[in-house]
Protein backbone atom coordinates (compact mmCIF):
# COMPACT_ATOMS: atom_id res chain seq x y z
CA UNK A 1 0.00 0.00 0.00
CA UNK A 2 1.42 3.36 -1.00
CA UNK A 3 1.40 5.96 1.81
CA UNK A 4 2.25 9.58 1.17
CA UNK A 5 2.22 12.81 3.13
CA UNK A 6 -1.19 14.45 2.95
CA UNK A 7 -2.06 18.08 2.36
CA UNK A 8 -4.27 20.11 4.68
CA UNK A 9 -5.77 23.08 2.82
CA UNK A 10 -7.56 25.83 4.68
CA UNK A 11 -9.93 27.01 1.94
CA UNK A 12 -11.72 25.71 -1.10
CA UNK A 13 -9.81 28.02 -3.40
CA UNK A 14 -6.61 26.15 -2.61
CA UNK A 15 -7.81 23.08 -4.42
CA UNK A 16 -5.65 24.24 -7.29
CA UNK A 17 -2.72 23.06 -5.19
CA UNK A 18 -3.73 19.52 -6.05
CA UNK A 19 -2.60 20.08 -9.62
CA UNK A 20 0.77 21.29 -8.36
CA UNK A 21 1.11 17.90 -6.68
CA UNK A 22 1.09 16.25 -10.07
CA UNK A 23 4.30 18.09 -10.90
CA UNK A 24 5.87 16.73 -7.73
CA UNK A 25 5.40 13.07 -8.59
CA UNK A 26 8.10 10.88 -7.06
CA UNK A 27 9.82 13.93 -5.51
CA UNK A 28 11.05 13.49 -1.93
CA UNK A 29 10.66 16.57 0.26
CA UNK A 30 12.56 17.28 3.46
CA UNK A 31 11.90 20.02 5.99
CA UNK A 32 15.24 20.93 7.55
CA UNK A 33 15.18 23.60 10.27
CA UNK A 34 12.26 25.26 8.58
CA UNK A 35 13.56 25.25 5.00
CA UNK A 36 12.45 23.00 2.15
CA UNK A 37 15.07 20.94 0.37
CA UNK A 38 15.35 17.76 -1.69
CA UNK A 39 16.43 14.85 0.50
CA UNK A 40 19.08 12.36 -0.54
CA UNK A 41 20.02 11.30 3.01
CA UNK A 42 20.10 7.62 3.84
CA UNK A 43 21.24 7.63 7.44
CA UNK A 44 19.71 4.32 8.39
CA UNK A 45 18.92 1.42 6.15
CA UNK A 46 16.43 -1.41 6.20
CA UNK A 47 18.57 -4.49 6.71
CA UNK A 48 16.09 -7.03 5.35
CA UNK A 49 16.91 -8.09 1.82
CA UNK A 50 13.26 -8.81 1.08
CA UNK A 51 10.22 -6.85 2.21
CA UNK A 52 7.61 -8.87 4.07
CA UNK A 53 4.01 -8.47 2.98
CA UNK A 54 3.02 -8.85 6.63
CA UNK A 55 4.56 -5.59 7.80
CA UNK A 56 2.43 -2.54 8.53
CA UNK A 57 3.16 0.12 5.92
CA UNK A 58 3.78 3.67 7.03
CA UNK A 59 6.51 5.97 8.30
CA UNK A 60 8.70 6.00 11.39
CA UNK A 61 9.10 8.97 13.75
CA UNK A 62 12.22 9.15 15.94
CA UNK A 63 14.63 11.56 17.57
CA UNK A 64 17.93 10.47 16.03
CA UNK A 65 21.25 11.15 17.74
CA UNK A 66 24.60 10.99 15.97
CA UNK A 67 27.81 10.54 18.00
CA UNK A 68 31.46 9.81 17.32
CA UNK A 69 31.89 6.15 18.20
CA UNK A 70 35.56 6.34 19.24
CA UNK A 71 35.41 9.47 21.37
CA UNK A 72 31.75 9.47 22.36
CA UNK A 73 31.58 13.09 21.20
CA UNK A 74 28.19 14.51 20.24
CA UNK A 75 27.67 15.33 16.55
CA UNK A 76 23.97 16.05 15.96
CA UNK A 77 20.40 15.39 17.05
CA UNK A 78 17.36 15.56 14.78
CA UNK A 79 13.66 14.90 14.64
CA UNK A 80 13.41 12.45 11.75
CA UNK A 81 10.51 10.88 9.85
CA UNK A 82 11.64 8.09 7.54
CA UNK A 83 10.01 5.60 5.26
CA UNK A 84 10.43 1.92 6.05
CA UNK A 85 13.67 1.76 4.07
CA UNK A 86 15.28 4.47 6.20
CA UNK A 87 14.97 7.28 3.63
CA UNK A 88 14.43 10.60 5.41
CA UNK A 89 11.15 12.31 4.50
CA UNK A 90 11.15 15.07 7.13
CA UNK A 91 13.92 16.21 9.47
CA UNK A 92 14.52 19.05 11.88
CA UNK A 93 17.63 19.77 13.93
CA UNK A 94 17.06 20.19 17.67
CA UNK A 95 19.20 21.03 20.68
CA UNK A 96 21.92 18.75 22.03
CA UNK A 97 20.53 19.45 25.48
CA UNK A 98 18.96 17.85 27.46
CA UNK A 99 19.77 14.13 27.20
CA UNK A 100 18.26 12.11 24.34
CA UNK A 101 16.07 10.24 26.85
CA UNK A 102 14.59 13.59 27.88
CA UNK A 103 13.46 14.49 24.35
CA UNK A 104 10.34 12.35 23.82
CA UNK A 105 8.30 13.01 20.70
CA UNK A 106 4.85 12.09 19.41
CA UNK A 107 1.96 13.45 17.35
CA UNK A 108 -0.88 15.07 19.31
CA UNK A 109 -3.10 15.62 16.24
CA UNK A 110 -2.88 15.12 12.49
CA UNK A 111 -0.38 17.94 11.94
CA UNK A 112 1.37 18.71 15.24
CA UNK A 113 4.24 17.12 17.13
CA UNK A 114 5.09 17.64 20.79
CA UNK A 115 8.69 17.10 21.84
CA UNK A 116 11.16 17.92 24.60
CA UNK A 117 13.83 20.50 23.89
CA UNK A 118 16.22 22.85 25.62
CA UNK A 119 14.30 25.73 27.19
CA UNK A 120 11.00 23.88 27.29
CA UNK A 121 8.71 21.46 25.52
CA UNK A 122 7.60 22.54 22.05
CA UNK A 123 4.73 22.06 19.63
CA UNK A 124 5.70 21.91 15.94
CA UNK A 125 3.14 21.96 13.14
CA UNK A 126 4.88 20.09 10.33
CA UNK A 127 2.62 21.60 7.65
CA UNK A 128 2.76 25.29 8.63
CA UNK A 129 6.23 25.03 10.22
CA UNK A 130 4.94 27.01 13.22
CA UNK A 131 6.61 26.24 16.57
CA UNK A 132 5.07 27.05 19.97
CA UNK A 133 7.10 26.99 23.20
CA UNK A 134 5.25 25.53 26.18
CA UNK A 135 7.75 26.89 28.76
CA UNK A 136 8.12 23.82 30.94
CA UNK A 137 10.87 21.21 31.15
CA UNK A 138 11.03 17.66 32.39
CA UNK A 139 12.60 14.31 31.72
CA UNK A 140 11.65 11.20 29.74
CA UNK A 141 7.98 11.94 29.06
CA UNK A 142 5.45 14.52 27.89
CA UNK A 143 1.80 13.48 27.96
CA UNK A 144 -1.19 15.61 26.99
CA UNK A 145 -4.64 15.87 28.57
CA UNK A 146 -6.67 16.79 25.48
CA UNK A 147 -9.81 17.51 27.48
CA UNK A 148 -8.21 20.19 29.68
CA UNK A 149 -5.37 21.28 27.36
CA UNK A 150 -2.75 20.49 30.01
CA UNK A 151 0.54 18.61 29.87
CA UNK A 152 2.25 16.12 32.16
CA UNK A 153 5.98 15.63 32.50
CA UNK A 154 8.42 14.17 35.02
CA UNK A 155 10.92 15.95 37.24
CA UNK A 156 13.42 14.58 39.74
CA UNK A 157 14.69 15.89 43.05
CA UNK A 158 17.23 14.86 45.70
CA UNK A 159 16.56 14.29 49.38
CA UNK A 160 19.11 13.49 52.12
CA UNK A 161 18.04 10.82 54.63
CA UNK A 162 20.37 9.32 57.25
CA UNK A 163 23.46 10.69 55.49
CA UNK A 164 22.47 9.16 52.16
CA UNK A 165 21.17 10.98 49.09
CA UNK A 166 18.11 9.61 47.32
CA UNK A 167 16.57 10.62 44.01
CA UNK A 168 12.78 10.67 43.65
CA UNK A 169 10.45 11.84 40.89
CA UNK A 170 7.53 14.24 40.60
CA UNK A 171 4.63 14.07 38.17
CA UNK A 172 4.11 17.72 37.18
CA UNK A 173 1.08 19.03 35.30
CA UNK A 174 1.28 22.35 33.42
CA UNK A 175 -1.16 24.45 31.44
CA UNK A 176 -0.37 25.66 27.92
CA UNK A 177 1.41 28.79 29.22
CA UNK A 178 3.80 26.80 31.40
CA UNK A 179 2.05 27.42 34.74
CA UNK A 180 2.37 24.50 37.20
CA UNK A 181 -1.12 23.22 38.11
CA UNK A 182 -0.30 20.26 40.36
CA UNK A 183 2.64 18.10 41.42
CA UNK A 184 2.44 14.49 42.64
CA UNK A 185 5.40 13.03 44.56
CA UNK A 186 6.46 9.41 43.96
CA UNK A 187 7.83 9.37 47.50
CA UNK A 188 4.20 8.84 48.55
CA UNK A 189 4.28 5.37 46.97
CA UNK A 190 7.86 4.11 47.22
CA UNK A 191 9.80 3.11 50.33
CA UNK A 192 13.57 3.50 50.78
CA UNK A 193 14.07 -0.26 51.13
CA UNK A 194 12.73 -0.72 47.60
CA UNK A 195 16.02 0.57 46.14
CA UNK A 196 17.40 -1.63 43.36
CA UNK A 197 20.02 -3.85 45.07
CA UNK A 198 22.44 -3.41 42.16
CA UNK A 199 22.55 0.34 42.82
CA UNK A 200 22.98 0.18 46.60
CA UNK A 201 26.58 1.40 46.49
CA UNK A 202 25.96 4.45 44.28
CA UNK A 203 26.57 7.90 45.74
CA UNK A 204 22.98 8.92 44.83
CA UNK A 205 20.38 6.17 45.05
CA UNK A 206 17.93 6.53 42.19
CA UNK A 207 14.90 5.13 43.98
CA UNK A 208 12.22 5.49 41.29
CA UNK A 209 13.75 6.53 37.93
CA UNK A 210 10.31 7.20 36.42
CA UNK A 211 10.59 6.96 32.64
CA UNK A 212 7.09 6.78 31.15
CA UNK A 213 3.62 8.08 31.95
CA UNK A 214 0.28 7.24 30.35
CA UNK A 215 -2.79 9.42 30.96
CA UNK A 216 -6.21 7.87 30.33
CA UNK A 217 -8.70 10.73 29.91
CA UNK A 218 -11.75 8.45 30.15
CA UNK A 219 -10.68 6.99 33.49
CA UNK A 220 -8.94 10.21 34.63
CA UNK A 221 -6.09 7.96 35.75
CA UNK A 222 -2.32 8.02 35.27
CA UNK A 223 -0.07 5.00 34.79
CA UNK A 224 3.54 5.61 35.86
CA UNK A 225 6.42 3.25 35.11
CA UNK A 226 9.37 3.33 37.52
CA UNK A 227 12.47 1.64 36.17
CA UNK A 228 14.31 1.15 39.46
CA UNK A 229 11.42 -0.49 41.35
CA UNK A 230 10.47 -2.83 38.48
CA UNK A 231 6.89 -1.69 39.02
CA UNK A 232 4.30 0.47 37.31
CA UNK A 233 1.57 2.29 39.22
CA UNK A 234 -2.04 3.37 38.66
CA UNK A 235 -2.62 6.82 40.19
CA UNK A 236 -5.77 8.90 40.53
CA UNK A 237 -5.24 12.11 38.57
CA UNK A 238 -7.41 14.32 40.79
CA UNK A 239 -6.39 13.09 44.25
CA UNK A 240 -2.93 11.66 43.62
CA UNK A 241 -3.96 8.49 45.46
CA UNK A 242 -2.25 5.23 44.57
CA UNK A 243 -4.78 2.71 43.21
CA UNK A 244 -2.38 -0.20 42.73
CA UNK A 245 1.10 -1.23 41.65
CA UNK A 246 2.09 -4.03 39.26
CA UNK A 247 5.54 -5.57 39.44
CA UNK A 248 8.15 -6.37 42.05
CA UNK A 249 6.64 -4.00 44.62
CA UNK A 250 3.03 -4.16 43.47
CA UNK A 251 -0.03 -5.94 44.81
CA UNK A 252 -0.95 -8.18 41.85
CA UNK A 253 -0.51 -11.94 41.69
CA UNK A 254 1.60 -12.30 38.55
CA UNK A 255 1.99 -15.11 36.01
CA UNK A 256 4.46 -15.50 33.16
CA UNK A 257 3.62 -16.55 29.61
CA UNK A 258 3.65 -20.22 30.69
CA UNK A 259 1.22 -19.70 33.58
CA UNK A 260 3.86 -19.91 36.31
CA UNK A 261 3.44 -17.55 39.27
CA UNK A 262 6.32 -15.06 39.48
CA UNK A 263 7.64 -12.46 41.89
CA UNK A 264 9.01 -10.45 38.94
CA UNK A 265 7.68 -9.95 35.41
CA UNK A 266 10.26 -7.44 34.09
CA UNK A 267 13.50 -5.68 35.01
CA UNK A 268 14.25 -1.96 34.52
CA UNK A 269 11.52 -1.60 31.91
CA UNK A 270 10.74 1.37 29.65
CA UNK A 271 7.91 2.85 27.57
CA UNK A 272 4.79 1.61 29.28
CA UNK A 273 1.77 1.85 26.94
CA UNK A 274 -1.91 1.22 27.48
CA UNK A 275 -3.38 -0.51 24.42
CA UNK A 276 -6.94 -1.15 25.57
CA UNK A 277 -9.03 -1.98 28.58
CA UNK A 278 -6.82 -3.94 31.01
CA UNK A 279 -4.05 -4.40 28.40
CA UNK A 280 -0.54 -2.94 28.56
CA UNK A 281 2.69 -3.15 26.61
CA UNK A 282 6.17 -2.42 27.91
CA UNK A 283 9.80 -2.91 26.95
CA UNK A 284 11.60 -5.21 29.40
CA UNK A 285 15.28 -4.29 29.29
CA UNK A 286 16.23 -7.32 31.42
CA UNK A 287 18.89 -5.20 33.11
CA UNK A 288 19.76 -5.86 36.76
CA UNK A 289 17.85 -9.13 36.54
CA UNK A 290 17.58 -10.27 40.16
CA UNK A 291 16.97 -13.90 39.20
CA UNK A 292 19.84 -14.19 36.70
CA UNK A 293 22.07 -11.14 36.17
CA UNK A 294 23.65 -12.75 33.08
CA UNK A 295 20.37 -13.49 31.30
CA UNK A 296 20.54 -10.42 28.97
CA UNK A 297 17.43 -11.02 26.89
CA UNK A 298 15.46 -7.80 26.40
CA UNK A 299 11.81 -8.48 25.61
CA UNK A 300 8.65 -7.00 24.15
CA UNK A 301 5.89 -7.82 26.65
CA UNK A 302 2.09 -7.62 26.70
CA UNK A 303 0.38 -7.85 30.11
CA UNK A 304 -3.35 -8.36 30.66
CA UNK A 305 -4.81 -7.61 34.09
CA UNK A 306 -7.93 -8.47 36.04
CA UNK A 307 -8.48 -5.73 38.62
CA UNK A 308 -11.27 -7.66 40.36
CA UNK A 309 -9.02 -10.67 40.99
CA UNK A 310 -5.85 -8.51 41.17
CA UNK A 311 -4.20 -10.89 38.74
CA UNK A 312 -1.72 -10.05 35.96
CA UNK A 313 -0.74 -12.38 33.12
CA UNK A 314 1.89 -12.08 30.43
CA UNK A 315 -0.27 -12.79 27.37
CA UNK A 316 2.38 -12.24 24.67
CA UNK A 317 6.13 -11.75 24.58
CA UNK A 318 9.05 -11.71 22.19
CA UNK A 319 12.42 -12.45 23.74
CA UNK A 320 15.34 -11.02 21.76
CA UNK A 321 18.73 -12.66 21.22
CA UNK A 322 21.59 -11.35 23.35
CA UNK A 323 22.98 -9.08 20.62
CA UNK A 324 19.75 -7.04 20.98
CA UNK A 325 20.26 -6.56 24.74
CA UNK A 326 19.49 -2.93 25.57
CA UNK A 327 20.49 -1.87 29.08
CA UNK A 328 18.82 1.53 28.68
CA UNK A 329 16.05 2.96 26.47
CA UNK A 330 13.58 0.86 24.49
CA UNK A 331 10.02 0.88 23.16
CA UNK A 332 7.15 -1.47 22.33
CA UNK A 333 4.03 -0.37 20.40
CA UNK A 334 0.97 -2.13 19.02
CA UNK A 335 0.24 -1.66 15.30
CA UNK A 336 -3.17 -1.87 13.56
CA UNK A 337 -2.33 -5.29 12.07
CA UNK A 338 -1.63 -6.55 15.64
CA UNK A 339 2.11 -6.68 15.04
CA UNK A 340 4.41 -5.14 17.65
CA UNK A 341 6.98 -2.45 16.90
CA UNK A 342 10.02 -2.78 19.15
CA UNK A 343 13.04 -0.54 19.69
CA UNK A 344 16.24 -1.81 21.26
CA UNK A 345 17.67 1.63 21.76
CA UNK A 346 21.15 1.15 23.21
CA UNK A 347 22.28 -2.33 22.24
CA UNK A 348 25.43 -3.76 23.77
CA UNK A 349 26.97 -7.10 22.80
CA UNK A 350 30.14 -8.44 24.41
CA UNK A 351 30.80 -5.00 25.85
CA UNK A 352 30.58 -3.18 22.49
CA UNK A 353 27.86 -0.69 21.52
CA UNK A 354 26.15 -1.56 18.24
CA UNK A 355 23.66 1.23 17.67
CA UNK A 356 19.89 1.05 17.83
CA UNK A 357 17.77 -1.74 16.40
CA UNK A 358 14.08 -1.49 15.47
CA UNK A 359 11.95 -4.48 14.52
CA UNK A 360 8.35 -5.31 13.69
CA UNK A 361 7.25 -8.69 15.02
CA UNK A 362 4.09 -10.64 14.18
CA UNK A 363 1.94 -12.32 16.84
CA UNK A 364 3.62 -15.58 15.83
CA UNK A 365 7.07 -14.15 16.63
CA UNK A 366 8.23 -13.64 13.03
CA UNK A 367 10.35 -10.57 12.32
CA UNK A 368 8.58 -8.99 9.32
CA UNK A 369 10.63 -5.77 9.23
CA UNK A 370 13.79 -4.50 10.87
CA UNK A 371 15.92 -1.40 10.69
CA UNK A 372 19.40 -1.18 12.20
CA UNK A 373 21.60 1.88 12.62
CA UNK A 374 25.08 0.44 12.16
CA UNK A 375 28.36 2.12 13.05
CA UNK A 376 29.68 3.67 9.83
CA UNK A 377 32.80 5.79 9.41
CA UNK A 378 33.18 5.93 13.21
CA UNK A 379 29.69 7.41 13.59
CA UNK A 380 27.04 5.86 15.83
CA UNK A 381 23.32 6.56 15.38
CA UNK A 382 20.87 5.86 18.19
CA UNK A 383 17.21 6.47 19.03
CA UNK A 384 15.25 5.90 22.24
CA UNK A 385 11.72 5.34 20.93
CA UNK A 386 9.94 5.01 17.60
CA UNK A 387 6.37 5.73 16.47
CA UNK A 388 4.87 4.19 13.31
CA UNK A 389 2.61 6.79 11.67
CA UNK A 390 0.69 7.70 8.58
CA UNK A 391 -0.32 11.14 7.38
CA UNK A 392 -3.98 10.31 6.77
CA UNK A 393 -6.50 7.73 8.03
CA UNK A 394 -6.08 4.03 7.39
CA UNK A 395 -8.63 1.75 5.74
CA UNK A 396 -8.57 -2.01 5.36
CA UNK A 397 -9.69 -3.68 2.14
CA UNK A 398 -13.47 -4.27 2.33
CA UNK A 399 -15.03 -7.61 3.03
CA UNK A 400 -18.38 -8.53 1.53
CA UNK A 401 -20.92 -10.06 3.92
CA UNK A 402 -23.84 -11.92 2.37
CA UNK A 403 -26.58 -12.63 4.88
CA UNK A 404 -30.05 -13.96 4.14
CA UNK A 405 -31.69 -10.55 4.40
CA UNK A 406 -28.75 -8.19 4.05
CA UNK A 407 -25.68 -7.76 1.92
CA UNK A 408 -23.10 -5.23 2.94
CA UNK A 409 -19.48 -4.14 2.60
CA UNK A 410 -17.45 -3.67 5.76
CA UNK A 411 -14.19 -1.76 6.27
CA UNK A 412 -11.95 -1.33 9.30
CA UNK A 413 -10.84 2.29 9.74
CA UNK A 414 -8.06 3.62 11.97
CA UNK A 415 -6.72 7.06 12.82
CA UNK A 416 -3.38 8.24 11.38
CA UNK A 417 -1.34 7.22 14.44
CA UNK A 418 -1.72 5.55 17.83
CA UNK A 419 -3.66 8.35 19.50
CA UNK A 420 -4.56 8.59 23.20
CA UNK A 421 -7.70 10.61 22.62
CA UNK A 422 -10.71 10.32 20.29
CA UNK A 423 -10.41 12.36 17.10
CA UNK A 424 -13.36 13.07 14.84
CA UNK A 425 -13.58 12.59 11.11
CA UNK A 426 -15.93 11.80 8.28
CA UNK A 427 -16.39 9.17 5.61
CA UNK A 428 -17.99 9.19 2.16
CA UNK A 429 -19.00 6.06 0.26
CA UNK A 430 -19.38 6.16 -3.52
CA UNK A 431 -21.02 3.51 -5.69
CA UNK A 432 -20.16 3.91 -9.36
CA UNK A 433 -19.07 7.53 -8.68
CA UNK A 434 -22.38 8.38 -6.95
CA UNK A 435 -22.29 9.47 -3.31
CA UNK A 436 -24.47 6.98 -1.44
CA UNK A 437 -23.49 7.54 2.21
CA UNK A 438 -21.79 10.28 4.24
CA UNK A 439 -21.40 10.16 8.05
CA UNK A 440 -19.35 11.71 10.83
CA UNK A 441 -17.20 9.30 12.82
CA UNK A 442 -15.09 9.20 15.95
CA UNK A 443 -11.80 7.32 15.69
CA UNK A 444 -11.15 5.02 18.68
CA UNK A 445 -8.05 5.47 20.84
CA UNK A 446 -4.96 3.25 20.90
CA UNK A 447 -5.27 2.33 17.20
CA UNK A 448 -8.32 0.20 17.80
CA UNK A 449 -10.40 -0.24 14.61
CA UNK A 450 -13.72 1.39 13.79
CA UNK A 451 -16.01 -0.75 11.65
CA UNK A 452 -17.82 1.01 8.79
CA UNK A 453 -20.65 -0.84 7.04
CA UNK A 454 -22.51 -0.03 3.84
CA UNK A 455 -25.69 -2.00 3.15
CA UNK A 456 -26.47 -2.57 -0.53
CA UNK A 457 -29.99 -1.56 -1.44
CA UNK A 458 -30.05 -3.65 -4.59
CA UNK A 459 -27.86 -6.04 -6.53
CA UNK A 460 -27.49 -5.41 -10.25
CA UNK A 461 -25.60 -7.27 -12.93
CA UNK A 462 -22.29 -6.10 -14.33
CA UNK A 463 -19.13 -4.69 -12.83
CA UNK A 464 -19.35 -1.93 -10.23
CA UNK A 465 -16.92 0.24 -8.32
CA UNK A 466 -17.27 0.98 -4.62
CA UNK A 467 -15.04 3.57 -2.95
CA UNK A 468 -14.64 4.84 0.60
CA UNK A 469 -13.11 8.22 1.34
CA UNK A 470 -12.05 8.82 4.96
CA UNK A 471 -11.08 12.27 6.27
CA UNK A 472 -9.45 13.12 9.60
CA UNK A 473 -10.11 16.29 11.61
CA UNK A 474 -7.61 18.21 9.49
CA UNK A 475 -9.06 17.24 6.12
CA UNK A 476 -6.41 14.66 5.19
CA UNK A 477 -8.02 12.06 2.92
CA UNK A 478 -7.52 8.38 2.23
CA UNK A 479 -9.43 6.58 -0.52
CA UNK A 480 -9.84 2.86 -1.06
CA UNK A 481 -11.60 1.73 -4.21
CA UNK A 482 -12.63 -1.76 -5.34
CA UNK A 483 -14.35 -3.29 -8.35
CA UNK A 484 -16.90 -6.07 -7.84
CA UNK A 485 -19.39 -7.89 -9.99
CA UNK A 486 -22.51 -10.05 -9.58
CA UNK A 487 -21.63 -13.63 -10.47
CA UNK A 488 -24.74 -15.45 -9.33
CA UNK A 489 -24.48 -17.69 -6.30
CA UNK A 490 -21.27 -16.11 -5.01
CA UNK A 491 -22.84 -12.70 -5.62
CA UNK A 492 -19.61 -10.63 -5.65
CA UNK A 493 -16.00 -10.88 -6.58
CA UNK A 494 -13.40 -8.27 -5.80
CA UNK A 495 -11.88 -7.44 -9.13
CA UNK A 496 -9.26 -4.74 -8.75
CA UNK A 497 -7.95 -2.48 -6.02
CA UNK A 498 -7.11 1.18 -6.55
CA UNK A 499 -5.90 3.30 -3.67
CA UNK A 500 -5.32 7.00 -3.31
CA UNK A 501 -3.69 9.17 -0.73
CA UNK A 502 -3.79 12.86 -1.61
CA UNK A 503 -0.16 13.69 -0.99
CA UNK A 504 3.25 14.14 -2.52
CA UNK A 505 2.95 11.17 -4.89
CA UNK A 506 -0.08 10.09 -6.89
CA UNK A 507 -0.53 6.94 -8.89
CA UNK A 508 -4.23 6.69 -9.66
CA UNK A 509 -6.79 6.52 -12.40
CA UNK A 510 -8.79 9.53 -13.59
CA UNK A 511 -12.23 8.36 -12.33
CA UNK A 512 -11.03 7.93 -8.77
CA UNK A 513 -9.09 11.19 -8.98
CA UNK A 514 -12.25 13.05 -10.02
CA UNK A 515 -14.19 11.44 -7.18
CA UNK A 516 -11.51 12.50 -4.72
CA UNK A 517 -11.55 16.10 -5.99
CA UNK A 518 -15.32 16.20 -5.58
CA UNK A 519 -15.15 14.78 -2.06
CA UNK A 520 -12.32 17.04 -0.99
CA UNK A 521 -14.21 20.01 -2.43
CA UNK A 522 -17.34 19.03 -0.49
CA UNK A 523 -15.34 18.54 2.70
CA UNK A 524 -13.59 21.88 2.46
CA UNK A 525 -16.80 23.76 1.69
CA UNK A 526 -18.22 22.44 4.96
CA UNK A 527 -15.13 23.67 6.82
CA UNK A 528 -15.23 27.24 5.49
Amino acid sequence: MRINKSLNLSSYSKLVAVFVILILLQTQITVTNGSISISTNLLIQNSLDETSSNRFEGYNLVVLEQNNYSTGGFLSRKIVITDLDGNIIIERGISSEPLLADQPIEFINSTTLIYGDYGGAKLWNIETNVTVNLYFEGHHEIEMDHLRDTYFTLDSYEVDINEKTYLFDLINEYNSTGHLIRSIDTRNYVELWQTCPFEDELAILDITHANSLVFDEDEDMMYLNCRSTNTFYKIDHQTGDLIWGLGEHGNFTMYDIYGNQRDYLFFHSHSLEKIGDDRFLLFDNDFHNQTDAMNRHSRLVEITIDEDKMQANVTWEWSAPTDYWSIIWGDCDLLPNNNKLGVFGHTTYLGESQGSKAIEVSNEGEIVWKLFSPIEEDELYEFYRMERIRFSPITSPPIFVDLEDNQYFEWNVWYNFRSKTNFTGEYFIYLDDQLVENKNITFPKYWEPLKVKYYLREITDGQHQISIVVADEGGHLSIDSEFYENIGSIKFRIGQKIELILGLSLGIGLPVLLVSFFTWSKYLRKKI
